[in-house]
């Protein structure tokens, strides 16, 4: 599957789900950290949308792959992680 790929200062929501035996369920915590191309981690606010359904806000402002890892705890302990690729716009 190819990599997402979004424009520099872009406003992008990431979104992940987390489930225990197939049914959607809300984990004690959930964090989403970003791993920027410079090595900075960013970790925006986590908004639960609702059971088990989870997004975050990210602007990101550097071209390069970013490193995305969401982490829940739990009943719904998960990790969940993949990549997205920023670049500068061509006009």
């Amino acid at each position: 599957m190819k990599n997402p790929s979004f424009v520099v200062n872009t406003t992008i929501l990431l979104t992940t789900t987390f489930k225990v035996a197939d049914t959607l369920t809300d984990p004690s915590t959930t964090v989403l950290t970003i791993e920027e191309p410079d090595g900075t981690e960013v970790q925006p606010t986590v908004t639960n949308v609702s059971t088990g359904l989870y997004t975050a806000a990210f602007a990101p402002d550097q071209a390069g792959y970013h490193i995305w890892k969401w982490v829940g705890t739990g009943t719904a302990a998960g990790v969940k992680e993949g990549t997205f690729y920023v670049h500068t716009s061509a006009m």
